[in-house]
């Protein structure tokens, strides 16, 4: 049941070491994913460990690199999903 708990953005600044207002603003660019329950939004674990798979070695200090990293991490994901079809096809004997 643990992995189901769900962080508060404070719980998540204290984890990252950041101000509360660090983690709204990687809410806002896309970078985190919260569900809003009533006024506030509340942060899967998942969601965290994501991000910081995801993001290690990028700057996310502000909104205008953060944005950057995260076209940054989308532009990965498509390569690697590229790269997996690819691999797919090889691995069914499918000639390119």
């Amino acid at each position: 049941m643990e992995e189901l708990k769900m962080l508060t953005r404070e719980d998540v600044a204290n984890a990252l070491h950041v101000h509360v207002n660090t983690v709204s603003m990687l809410r806002e660019v896309g970078i985190i994913n919260g569900i809003k329950i009533g006024k506030n939004y509340m942060f899967p674990q998942k969601v965290i460990r994501a991000f910081q798979e995801d993001y290690i070695g990028l700057d996310v200090s502000n909104r205008e690199k953060a944005i950057l990293s995260r076209e940054t991490v989308e532009n990965r994901k498509k390569c690697e999903e590229t790269i997996s079809q690819y691999r797919n096809k090889i691995l069914a004997g499918v000639t390119l």
